[in-house]
């Protein structure tokens, strides 16, 4: 991770730290450097120049936790939200529909159902409404909503009575909360007298006036934003980015990048010609596969251990441009992982999402838990929650070796295609795995490690 701060002169200066979590929580040595590369400067590696102290950082979710610096207190923190006006008209004031994959977790955190959920305003009523549809054994249901003023929450109730029975789950109620592209929530299903309450975790997987889902192709990556079709517009994978040749592992330079609601934000952390530590930031409203932001730095902000103050803008230091896309014209591809970055008084380089376990190249990245759509040349359906849980040569096979994936495309490292062998008939399904990635047939659960995707347990209101 990267602390983006200041140091006693009111200088901006940056720290890292990296570490392996235990649970929830990790403490590790707050590092600093010096000497690294400055913009336009030639290639050169930075030196450590101390560490302050500890670092410790907790999650209670995937939006809160807590935080404690070298010299202060634990302090409660939590993920930075933005949206641009944008989304904030197509999506809350307009009511565009967004559509999500979804998993029902029960008592034990098992994954109990898997369903198509839509948010969005009817548009003759201009009631806010979620629509449900394939949960397992269950109709297609739509359930009117208000919203959370101010928020990305949405509380819904079905207009259906409730029942003493039935022969088919009904959903009662459900409360949803939105932050980026993940979806959170709870939902209560009556299910042959019993009133049952599950977890929601999900994903998006489109957004726009005009939703063309039906027609991409497996592998379509689908940006929220103003998304109408499958091809073009993707929004990046959040985190940090690195200039491809200066991958070195070494201490350098990069881009902590985060996309989100139709917004971009970069904080480069770099040096100054002098060698001294320093940050530049921007951000910009994002839609497609470019950005271009105005770079500033600043000075005189909070320093480790300091009383509360604000930075002022030191010095604006130009553009920084972003494309993320990789190959070159006319078969370029928009990627969510790999692009190109041009920083002030610096040519084009191609720069890729920094990954700190095995990823789209390595069967090891198929591991986990995932829903998936299986499809016989029958054309028989069925979708099947399937862990993934030891590797063999390329693929990634099941405990009981009934399903084998394998990463067949090279040019398209993420895609791979699952067979299962059930009952005599060979079942294809396919799947991606990529940071951020999403697709609209498959929905990984949990990862290799077991642990769960998604935001965990958020506050609903």
């Amino acid at each position: 991770m990267q602390v983006f701060g200041y140091a006693p002169n009111g200088d901006a200066t940056f720290y890292t730290a990296t570490g392996q979590l235990d649970g929830d929580s990790i403490t590790v040595p707050l590092m600093q450097y010096q000497g690294g590369r400055s913009f336009g400067s030639d290639a050169r590696d930075a030196e450590v120049l101390g560490s302050p102290g500890n670092v410790t950082v907790s999650f209670s979710n995937g939006l809160q936790g807590t935080v404690q610096f070298p010299g202060e207190p634990v302090r409660a923190m939590q993920r930075f939200e933005m949206r641009s006006n944008d989304y904030v008209s197509s999506y809350w004031e307009k009511g565009v529909r967004r559509s999500f994959l979804g998993t029902l977790l029960d008592a034990d955190q098992n994954p109990h159902g898997f369903a198509n959920i839509s948010v969005y305003k009817a548009s003759e009523t201009l009631q806010w409404q979620v629509r449900i549809e394939g949960l397992q054994d269950a109709a297609t249901q739509t359930l009117d909503c208000s919203r959370v003023v101010g928020k990305d929450e949405y509380r819904c109730t079905t207009g259906q009575a409730l029942q003493s029975g039935g022969p088919t789950p009904l959903v009662q109620s459900m409360k949803l909360h939105i932050a980026n592209v993940d979806l959170a929530g709870q939902v209560e299903v009556l299910n042959q007298g019993a009133l049952q309450t599950y977890t929601l975790m999900g994903t998006a997987v489109s957004g726009g006036s005009v939703v063309t889902i039906g027609f991409c192709t497996s592998w379509a990556d689908l940006y929220v934003g103003d998304m109408g079709h499958c091809t073009g517009p993707v929004r990046p994978s959040s985190g940090t980015w690195v200039v491809q040749d200066e991958l070195t592992f070494k201490p350098g330079r990069g881009i902590a990048i985060d996309a989100q609601n139709g917004m971009a934000l970069a904080q480069i952390f770099n040096y100054l010609p002098d060698g001294s530590p320093t940050f530049h930031m921007g951000s910009t409203s994002y839609q497609g596969v470019e950005a271009s932001l105005a770079l500033n730095r600043y000075e005189g902000g909070r320093t480790l251990g300091g009383p509360p103050a604000s930075g002022e803008l030191a010095e604006a230091t130009g553009t920084l441009a972003l494309t993320f896309r990789s190959g070159a014209f006319p078969q370029w591809v928009s990627s969510r992982v790999l692009g190109q970055v041009a920083f002030p008084n610096e040519s084009p380089k191609p720069m890729v999402r920094m990954a700190l376990e095995p990823g789209a190249s390595d069967a090891q990245g198929l591991l986990g838990q995932w829903w998936l759509r299986f499809v016989a040349d029958s054309n028989k359906r069925v979708v099947e929650a399937v862990t993934l849980s030891r590797v063999e040569a390329d693929e990634a096979v099941s405990a009981d070796g009934a399903v084998r994936c394998s990463r067949s495309n090279p040019q398209s490292p993420a895609q791979a295609v699952c067979v299962w062998n059930r009952d005599g008939v060979a079942y294809k399904a396919t799947l991606f795995q990529e940071a951020n990635n999403r697709s609209a047939y498959s929905l990984q659960v949990r990862d290799r490690h077991g642990n769960l995707m998604g935001l965990g347990d958020v506050p609903l209101q």
